[in-house]
């Protein structure tokens, strides 16, 4: 089951893609009645998997993107491009909690479904706007994407080309977005808290570039202190520190240190990986000397990894007191006993089989998440409608009329 904190907490969202559809998903975890609300006969392009280019040509039988970010929501076709749609959805909407779109401005004011408008209805609704670029400045009226705003606009993947000489993309699907989510689903339930202690709703605004700017501030920070585009980052060769950097071993397995105290523990290591002779070596003898003999420490500890296998390491790496971790693959984080035993990963039961979904990341009262699965387009318009106080004989008007289907 999700968890309780928002138990009987009725959320709308009206949204496509990623980054709204991801604040949702994580309030459905902590509890909360999510509406996924759709335009009728045009499908979201998460429930396309063909937006997600170098996958194998597999038909899974499950559009990945969509359940990660649909799973525990309920799903209804409304057009609120109708004036019957509207108006339902803005019945809807006055006995709702919450509201959370990504409409752009000119959209929300046409259908309808702007702030003052919903406000009007709901004093106490609390409304979550997620845009690419921010609510104010010459491009709010602008769409964005987190490959854009999250990743290139924010410095962050300046930061990284520099390290490898060229830009490089974003380096998952809706990295930004799930990032983003998080936060304005966190943003939402502090209004909520703050409606239980004064009655009033809020206005709730999370960008893209907002986040990005937000996970990149020291080095924002850092550029403005010091007049640097950056905080450097360096290639393996040219870390300023040995011990915060990544070895391979002999079959080709990394393996990353942050061993942010260089004079603690050196010999120790040295023990661990069988070069012991550094221990005396006069240019390595002390952590300053050994910053500054960094290209060589680094180089003698690249022959040292490189002369066994990783399954040799591992045993030895667990009694290392420097921080460290293999870097993994997607399929191994996904079978890491780390992530199994925590429940970072929990798993739906859907109607043909089961697959696995990344669980939103707080964990409440030491219990695991559990979930449905996402719906289909539109899947409970009847039902979700008379629960929300629309007789049968409207619901068939509404049909007729175009409004939902």
């Amino acid at each position: 089951m999700p968890y309780d904190l928002l138990d009987g907490v009725k959320v709308i969202e009206l949204s496509m893609y990623a980054f709204a559809p991801a604040s949702a998903a994580v309030l459905s975890d902590w509890g909360a009645d999510v509406v996924k609300v759709v335009p009728p006969g045009t499908a979201d392009p998460m429930m396309g998997d063909r937006v997600i280019g170098g996958l194998p040509k597999v038909d899974t039988g499950i559009k990945f993107m969509w359940e990660n970010l649909n799973r525990g929501k309920r799903c209804v076709c409304i057009d609120v491009s109708t004036a019957e749609g509207r108006d339902l959805l803005h019945r809807m909407v006055a006995q709702a909690d919450v509201f959370i779109t990504n409409l752009l401005p000119n959209a929300r004011a046409r259908f309808g479904l702007d702030y003052e408008t919903l406000a009007a209805l709901n004093p106490r609704l609390v409304y979550g706007r997620a845009s690419g670029h921010g609510a104010e400045g010459p491009e709010r009226e602008a769409g964005g994407f987190d490959h854009t705003d999250f990743w290139a606009r924010s410095g962050i993947g300046h930061t990284i080309a520099t390290v490898v000489g060229e830009f490089v993309p974003q380096p998952g699907p809706a990295m930004g977005d799930v990032s983003a989510g998080a936060t304005l689903a966190g943003a939402i339930s502090a209004a909520l808290f703050k409606r239980e202690r004064t009655g009033k709703g809020s206005l709730i605004d999370v960008s893209l570039l907002a986040t990005g700017v937000w996970m990149n501030g020291p080095a924002i920070l850092a550029s403005a202190l010091y007049g640097v585009e950056t905080i450097p980052r360096f290639a393996h060769a040219d870390q300023p520190n040995p011990l915060v950097t990544a070895y391979t071993s002999r079959d080709g397995r990394d393996i990353y240190f942050a061993g942010i105290q260089t004079e603690k523990n050196w010999a120790e290591l040295c023990d661990i990986l069988g070069c012991t002779e550094l221990v005396g070596d006069p240019r390595f003898a002390t952590g300053e000397l050994r910053l500054a003999n960094v290209r060589e420490c680094i180089a003698a500890l690249d022959v040292a990894f490189a002369k066994q296998d990783l399954a040799y390491w591992l045993p030895r790496l667990e009694r290392c007191p420097v921080p460290w971790s293999l870097v993994q693959s997607s399929a191994e984080a996904f079978a890491d006993p780390q992530v199994v035993a925590n429940g970072m990963v929990t798993t739906i039961e859907g109607d043909a089989r089961s697959y696995p979904v990344a669980a939103s990341p707080a964990q409440v009262d030491g219990k695991q998440l559990s979930q449905t699965r996402a719906p289909q387009h539109g899947e409970h318009t009847e039902v979700v409608l008379m629960e929300y106080g629309v007789e049968w004989d409207e619901i068939e008007g509404l049909k007729a009329a175009g409004a939902i289907n």
